[in-house]
């Protein structure tokens, strides 16, 4: 029997954060069997709480966002979500002292090495992983994400040079559920944005803490940025894909897809979420 697990002790991570530009903190803390993914606001008094479900889900521009009731949220969970499914991490709560989590370099690594630090606990208790009743399928104009029934969990992601840049390819990224796969493969492969973009989301408020420190940025001639992979883009995507449905319980199923963006993760999750069982 699988058993679920938790943290065996807390650990702080803090930084700027990618759209507003301010610095904030989290602690992860370890939590009891059932918990699932919780964030706590401690900036608010009394505090709140935001569980990590796809219901929650209130803004996928750029990033998602989770609300509660719309009066409290917290923006940028999908590096952290990523970083806890990718690491087997099933209950949790991290508190966090402003509306936005940090950025970090732009990755989920630093989350993930960190987990691999303090180590899991197993409680008593199972960990359950749902099956699919069907094959499910989202589209949204050249951008699908597909699910097929399966005795496993796999993952298959790929970017798409839809710019038509000569330096760039496209690229495929692959996941199998492993942590070691996750933390060496997956959890390194940072944020990216185009150059030609960057005047237009300022102009939105957003990318206020942007660098490339935190970000690789694709300019029209060339990647401003040294690359840690050469399809880091695909493996980011995939990144944010495993965050996104870490909104919903582990399943098992063999996942694809290409194009895909928040918006169409978190529709994808609602759709999957309808056919477990």
């Amino acid at each position: 029997m699988a058993t679920q697990k938790t943290l065996n002790s807390s650990f702080k991570l803090e930084g700027i954060t990618l759209h507003s530009g301010m610095t904030t903190s989290m602690i992860f803390h370890p939590a009891p069997p059932d918990s699932g993914i919780v964030f706590r606001r401690t900036d608010i008094t009394p505090y709140e709480t935001i569980k990590a479900a796809v219901n929650n889900v209130s803004n996928t521009d750029r990033c998602t966002q989770l609300s509660k009731h719309h009066s409290c949220s917290i923006s940028m969970v999908e590096h952290v979500l990523s970083a806890l499914r990718g690491m087997g991490v099933d209950n949790v709560i991290i508190e966090v002292n402003g509306k936005e989590i940090p950025v970090l370099d732009g990755s989920a690594v630093t989350i993930a090495e960190r987990i691999k630090q303090v180590s899991l606990s197993d409680q008593k208790a199972e960990k359950r992983c749902f099956r699919l009743k069907k094959t499910i399928r989202v589209e949204q104009g050249k951008s699908y994400l597909q699910a097929v029934p399966c005795d496993e969990i796999t993952y298959s992601i790929v970017f798409k040079n839809d710019h038509n840049l000569h330096f760039l390819t496209d690229q495929t990224a692959f996941f199998n559920g492993d942590p070691q796969n996750y933390l060496y493969d997956i959890a390194p492969a940072r944020t990216f944005g185009f150059e030609h973009e960057v005047e237009y989301l300022k102009t939105k408020g957003l990318i206020k803490g942007a660098s490339t420190e935190n970000a690789v940025l694709i300019g029209n001639s060339g990647i401003i940025s040294n690359l840690r992979y050469q399809d880091e883009f695909a493996r980011h995507k995939l990144l944010d894909v495993i965050g996104d449905l870490a909104l919903i319980p582990p399943f098992w199923a063999k996942i694809e897809g290409q194009r895909t963006s928040h918006h169409l993760n978190t529709l994808f999750a609602k759709e999957i979420l309808k056919q477990l069982y």
